[in-house]
C-alpha cells in the first residue's frame, strides 16, 4: 500500500465519519472499510401499494399507504490496499424493498462512477448518488408497488413484505 493511498483512505473515512452520524456510517474496526445506511429522500405524499399474493385469493389484494421513509439501502465496502490510485472499493449493496434487477442497476452505476473518477476517492459520491438519485435513476414514482410474499420466502434476494404488516413494521412506515 502506498502512503498516498493509505492517507487518502484515512482522510476519506474520517471525512465520512464527520459528515454522517453513527446510524448512517460505521467504520469497520478491523479493516479499511465500513457500512453506510442510506435513507432516500422521498417526495412528499409518496405512496406505496403492497399487492397481495395471487395464490391467496381476492381477499389479499393489497393495501396502499403514504410513507415518510423506506428502509435504508445498505452499502458495505472494503478498501483494497491500492484504492484509490488503482482499484475501486469492493462493495455490496442491499435493500429490503428493491428487486435484484434494481440493485444490479445501481451497482453498475456505482461501477461507472468509479470509472469516471478513477484515481480519486469515490465513497461520498456513491453515497450522495444513492441518497439523492436512486428513485429517479430507477424510474420509481408514487405509487410504488411492492409485491407481498409469504414470510420466510426470500430466496435469491427477492424483496418481501410480510403478510402481517405489523410484523414487518410496514404500518410504522405509514404517515397517514
Amino acid at each position: 500500500m502506498s502512503s498516498e493511498d493509505r492517507e487518502a483512505q484515512e482522510d476519506e473515512l474520517l471525512a465520512l465519519a464527520s459528515i454522517y452520524d453513527e446510524d448512517e456510517f460505521k467504520r469497520a474496526e478491523s479493516a479499511q472499510g465500513g457500512e453506510t445506511r442510506i435513507c432516500l429522500e422521498l417526495p412528499q405524499n409518496f405512496r406505496v401499494f403492497v399487492s397481495g399474493n395471487s395464490t391467496e385469493g381476492p381477499q389479499s389484494s393489497g393495501f396502499e399507504c403514504t410513507v415518510c421513509f423506506l428502509p435504508p439501502l445498505v452499502l458495505n465496502f472494503e478498501l483494497p490496499p491500492d484504492y484509490p490510485s488503482t482499484s475501486p472499493p469492493a462493495f455490496t449493496l442491499s435493500s429490503k424493498w428493491l428487486s435484484p434487477a434494481q440493485l444490479s442497476a445501481l451497482c453498475k452505476h456505482l461501477d461507472n462512477l468509479w470509472e469516471e473518477n478513477r484515481g480519486c476517492v469515490v465513497l461520498f459520491a456513491w453515497m450522495q448518488f444513492l441518497k439523492e438519485e436512486t428513485l429517479s435513476y430507477l424510474n420509481i414514482s408514487s405509487p410504488y408497488e411492492l409485491k407481498m410474499c409469504q414470510q420466510g420466502n426470500t430466496q435469491g434476494g427477492t424483496p418481501s413484505v410480510h403478510q402481517d404488516a405489523e410484523d414487518c413494521g410496514c404500518r410504522g412506515l405509514c404517515c397517514s
